[in-house]
C-alpha cells in the first residue's frame, strides 16, 4: 500500500510539471499614443485599484450579469501593478517627461500633479472588452481636484491572446485621456 502512494505521488508530480500554463502581462499598448508638448511638472500615480475578480492570478471572464469564470491562463504580473507601471510609463511617453513617479513620494514641498485610477469594471464578455473607470487629477498642494468618469468598449475575438490585446488597447485609451488632461 506504501508503494502504491509513492508511484501515485510520483506521477501526479510528473504529470503536474508537464503542464504549463500561458502567462499574459497586462499593460497599455502605447503604440497609438501621440506624444504631447514636453510637461516640465512632477506627475505622481497612486497605484491603480482594481475589482476583486482581478485580484486574483486567472484571467476573468464574464458569462452573464451574476457569474465570471476564469482562463486557465494566469496574470504574469498582478493587474495592479501591471497597470500602475504601465500608467507611469505611458504617461512619461504621452508627455515628454520622465518625472512621473509612482505616489507617494516627498512632494509635500515640491509642485505637481497627482493621478488616482479606480477601475470598477475591466472584463471581457461576449466579444466586447468593457474599461469602465474614475480617475482624479489633483494639484499637489491643492485641496481642490478634479474627478473624471470614463468607459471604452473594445471589440475581440474569444481567445485569451486577443482578449489581453484589447485590454491593452482600452487601458491606452484611458492613458492617453488622463495625459490629455494633465
Amino acid at each position: 500500500m506504501k508503494h502504491l502512494w509513492t508511484v501515485i505521488i510520483s506521477l501526479s508530480v510528473l504529470l503536474g510539471c508537464g503542464t504549463a500554463t500561458k502567462q499574459y502581462l497586462l499593460s497599455a499598448d502605447t503604440t497609438q499614443l501621440v506624444a504631447s508638448r514636453h510637461k516640465r511638472i512632477q506627475i505622481g500615480v497612486d497605484k491603480v485599484t482594481v475589482p476583486g475578480y482581478m485580484e486574483e492570478n486567472k484571467i476573468a471572464i464574464r458569462k452573464s450579469a451574476t457569474e465570471i469564470v476564469y482562463r486557465d491562463a494566469i496574470w504574469a504580473v498582478p493587474a495592479a501593478k501591471s497597470l500602475t507601471d504601465s500608467l507611469i510609463h505611458s504617461l512619461q511617453k504621452k508627455l515628454s517627461n520622465p518625472n512621473v513617479y509612482l505616489f507617494p513620494w516627498d512632494i509635500e514641498k515640491e509642485r505637481g500633479k497627482r493621478v488616482k485610477v479606480v477601475i470598477n469594471e475591466f472584463i471581457y464578455s461576449h466579444g466586447i472588452v468593457t474599461l469602465d473607470a474614475t480617475y482624479f487629477i489633483k494639484r499637489i498642494g491643492s485641496s481642490s481636484k478634479k474627478s473624471y468618469l470614463y468607459t471604452t468598449h473594445i471589440a475581440s475575438q474569444n481567445d485569451t491572446a486577443s482578449i489581453v490585446q484589447a485590454m491593452g488597447k482600452a487601458f491606452a485609451r484611458l492613458a492617453d485621456e488622463i495625459g490629455n488632461r494633465i
